[in-house]
This record gives C-alpha cells, sequence and structure tokens, in this order.
C-alpha cells in the first residue's frame, strides 16, 4: 500500500487545497491489521478513524445474548469510523479486519483542532464524515431488512 496513493485517491481529499493535503499526509500513520484483528471496539473511545487501502473491514453490531452481527463489509478507498467526529466520541460498532488489511489512520483530535482553524477543510471533512453516514445508515437499513424482513402493514 501506497499510503499517498491511498489518500489521494479518497474522497476525503477530492478538491482539498494543497495545504489541508499536506497537513492530512503529515498526521496519517500505517496501520496493519491481521484477519480477525479489531480495529476498535463499539462504545470504546473513538480517537482516531481510518482510510482502507488494502483488505475489508466488518463493521459489527453487538446483540445481546448473541453474537455480533456484521452489519456492512468496507473495502480499499473507504472510511472506517464516522464517531471520532461528533461527541461523545463513543464507536457505535466494532470494526474487524476480514482479511489482512493495511489502513491510513488519522487522529481525530488532531484532525478536529484543524478544523477548528480552518473553515474550508472543516466544511469538506463535515460533508465527507456526514455522506459515508448517511450511506452506512442506508447499508444498515438493507442489512435490517435481510435479517428480519419487511414487516410494514
Amino acid at each position: 500500500m501506497n499510503p499517498e496513493d491511498t489518500l489521494r485517491s479518497s474522497p476525503l481529499v477530492r478538491g482539498l487545497n494543497a495545504d489541508s493535503i499536506a497537513f492530512l499526509e503529515s498526521v496519517a500513520a500505517v496501520a496493519e491489521f491481521g484477519a480477525g484483528q479489531l480495529l476498535f471496539e463499539e462504545d470504546s473511545a473513538a480517537e482516531s478513524f481510518y482510510l482502507v487501502g488494502e483488505g475489508r473491514v466488518g463493521l459489527e453490531a453487538l446483540v445481546p445474548a448473541g453474537p455480533a452481527v456484521l452489519v456492512e463489509t468496507i473495502g480499499p478507498g473507504a472510511l472506517v469510523g464516522v464517531s471520532w467526529l461528533f461527541p461523545p466520541f463513543r464507536w457505535s460498532w466494532a470494526a474487524r479486519a476480514l482479511a489482512p488489511t493495511k489502513a491510513l489512520v488519522f487522529p481525530g483530535e488532531a484532525v478536529r483542532r484543524r478544523c477548528d482553524a480552518d473553515a474550508d477543510l472543516a466544511l469538506h471533512v463535515y460533508r465527507t464524515v456526514a455522506e459515508e453516514a448517511v450511506r452506512r445508515l442506508h447499508s444498515t437499513r438493507i442489512r435490517l431488512l435481510d435479517l428480519y424482513g419487511d414487516r410494514r402493514p
């Protein structure tokens, strides 16, 4: 995985100015996860977010008295984690590598601080994360319909 190519091909930077891209490059680190390894646990502190470069990540929801349910599979180029941007900064899902995975990891607090000082970056990051959150909600709805069926009257 080439970190620069992974970032520059992402919606996270599409349309951003060079300074904002350079900032994101400067705070990004490469993280590697083995198949089955957790990126984060549901309800733990959401301190970072990920951009998948290689591999696949599954978002899981905890179910009372049962195994976690796979809600969505995320592949290369996609963001993992939106909870880092909004208080109370706790993960709503668990994320698990479904295959050996390499990702860029970004420190949430540093990105939030930069967004506070840079309105253009803030608008772009919030829009990108909001679009991802809406897409995930739609995906979750479809998954729930698959699991439980359409029970409309």
